[in-house]
């Protein structure tokens, strides 16, 4: 004999609603027995499929009383996508410096929150007059792989500046203010 609770379970699914605005884009999904359709909302009843297409795959819209599936992306979006992507994928990197005056410099560095977050505070330190940490005249800072480079109060700042130009020119990338990846290599004195 089955407990009397399993007897009264039961789930309960109603008819799968797609809710959409004046322009027929789908803007809520909705299901008469768990969430009814409030008042003054246009929508139309589809099947469970057409809302887990839909669920998994934005950008449907409503014409003539049917679903309508997303244009495919066009050649640009998808350029421009790539070149998001690969914006993300330089700022994971890091940036190669590549230093005139002090070759021992050349490595690539990590452009990651905390490693801006170490160079803005160092060079906001020196920017102030109040040097290097622990007072010295040098300071050893490390490059993506963990090495340490013996940096003067100038070419520290020269790194600051490569390291800002390089991740603000991603971040346009990235916002889609430009359409030109800064150099993943930088030359500095």
């Amino acid at each position: 004999m089955r407990p009397l609770w399993l007897c009264y379970w039961v789930v309960k699914m109603g008819q799968k609603l797609a809710a959409y605005d004046s322009t027929g884009a789908v803007v809520a999904f909705y299901d008469s027995v768990d969430s009814p359709v409030p008042q003054g909302v246009t929508a139309i009843a589809i099947t469970d499929a057409q809302w887990q297409t839909c669920i998994s795959n934005p950008g449907w819209t409503v014409a003539t009383g049917a679903l309508v599936a997303p244009a495919p992306p066009t050649a640009a979006e998808l350029a421009a996508q790539a070149l998001i992507q690969s914006a993300q994928l330089a700022l994971a990197i890091g940036l190669k410096i590549a230093s005139t005056s002090t070759p021992a410099l050349n490595s690539t560095y990590a452009v990651d929150q905390l490693s801006q977050s170490d160079i803005i505070a160092i060079e906001t330190s020196l920017n102030a007059g109040k040097g290097f940490p622990g007072g010295s005249t040098t300071f050893s800072y490390p490059d993506a792989a963990g090495a340490l480079h013996t940096f003067s109060a100038a070419s520290f700042t020269n790194l600051a500046a490569a390291v800002r130009d390089f991740v603000y020119g991603c971040r346009a990338v990235i916002a889609g203010a430009s359409t030109t990846l800064p150099s993943t290599s930088v030359t500095i004195a």
